[in-house]
């Protein structure tokens, strides 16, 4: 842990995890959905330990938005990846 990125990015990814056992008490618990933010969380470590900070960040504040949009608001049952 050696820089922000590493920090920041372990810091969602334990949220998220927290997340999915909150919400994994219900029967419609999609673990698909959560897999999206954490790739999210490792690609935005990878660029910003690399030295590309502004795609860096842009992939952290999309990974946030998609959990507070798509996880969180929604109360832990996420849409379908296909969107149905």
């Amino acid at each position: 842990m050696n820089t922000v990125f590493d920090f920041i990015t372990v810091a969602i990814f334990i949220a998220i995890v927290g997340m999915f056992f909150q919400f994994s008490k219900k029967e419609d618990q999609n673990i698909t959905a959560y897999i999206v933010p954490a790739i999210g969380c490792a690609l935005g470590n990878y660029f910003g330990n690399e030295g590309f900070v502004i795609p860096a960040w842009v992939i952290i504040f999309a990974t946030v938005y998609y959990v507070f949009f798509h996880i969180l608001r929604k109360e832990g049952v996420p849409d379908n990846i296909d969107g149905d």
